[in-house]
């Protein structure tokens, strides 16, 4: 199974860890709702995808301006 780490690309940032061991994102209510292999889920407010790694297994979101 592919697990994500998902980073956070903030204007001017380093990317940073938001969340880890990620199989499904999903859009609701305008967040990005990040759950993980264990039904966790982590709400990010104001992103988009920006890119998805199946290879490196990391996906990347970046604020929404």
């Amino acid at each position: 199974m592919c697990e994500f780490t998902v980073y956070l690309v903030e204007e001017g940032q380093e990317k940073k860890v938001v969340a880890k061991n990620i199989v499904i994102a999903r859009r609701r209510d305008g967040k990005m709702l990040l759950i993980d292999v264990m039904g966790a889920v982590t709400p990010v407010e104001n992103v988009n995808i920006e890119e998805t790694n199946t290879l490196s297994q990391e996906m990347v979101l970046k604020r929404d301006k």
